[in-house]
């Protein structure tokens, strides 16, 4: 997580300056497919679609690259450690609001917005995930 929060807003300041209208599509394709998951497995996958579309919205390659190598490792070692008590998120899962408004700020050309947005999802994660703060 200390990585991930080095580097994800980073990422969301730069796509709020650079994001064409096609990587905000993809965004909001994947914030509306997770609303509808019927799994955790289905949400996490929209989420990782979300979370790479805001890299790739960075339309910076170098970033993208670590944004690659960081989910890679999440994925690998963090999440295989996640007891979920549902079979689903519920339909007030915090990580929705948090989507939303990263996209957007992103979406309203906002840098410090969506950087703040993405450190407030990135804080909710780990507090509600592994009792971080």
């Amino acid at each position: 997580m200390p990585a991930r929060m080095a580097i994800e807003p980073a990422i969301a300041r730069e796509a709020a300056v650079n994001a064409s209208d096609e990587a905000l599509a993809k965004m909001q394709r994947a914030i509306d497919r997770s609303k509808s998951a019927t799994t955790w497995k289905d949400y996490e996958i929209q989420d990782d679609v979300f979370h790479r579309a805001v890299a790739e919205a960075s339309d910076n390659m170098l970033l993208l690259a670590l944004f690659d190598q960081l989910n890679a490792v999440r994925r690998a070692v963090a999440w295989g450690s996640v007891t979920r008590h549902s079979i689903l998120p519920s339909a007030d899962h915090s990580s929705f609001a948090e989507h939303d408004a990263i996209a957007t700020a992103i979406a309203s050309r906002d840098p410090l917005a969506a950087f703040e947005a993405m450190r407030a999802h990135l804080r909710s994660v780990s507090h509600r995930l592994f009792g971080e703060s």
